[in-house]
């Protein structure tokens, strides 16, 4: 596993646009619903795709943002069934 810097630089150098939304989203919501929507396919039509290094890279960073910052995890499936269960109990 990279670490962050490392991680950062594989998808800023190939996506620099990317790399400037991760530096000014970082530690925010708005992280985890960008790296949603790059690893998604939220668009209804197929993609290319990132090459495999970059693919890896932002899901380290996810990985990591989430580990730091849980407040802003993405929420699974798995864990909208128990919050459904519990707050409709």
């Amino acid at each position: 596993m990279r670490n962050l810097q490392e991680n950062y630089h594989v998808v800023a150098n190939a996506f620099p646009s990317i790399g400037k939304k991760i530096k000014l989203f970082w530690g925010h919501q708005d992280l985890t619903d960008l790296m949603h929507d790059l690893l998604h396919n939220t668009r209804g039509h197929s993609r290319e795709g990132f090459k495999l290094d970059v693919a890896v890279a932002l899901l380290e960073l996810q990985e990591l943002h989430n580990r730091v910052f849980p407040q802003f995890k993405e929420v699974s499936f798995n864990d909208r069934s128990l919050i459904h269960r519990t707050t409709h109990s």
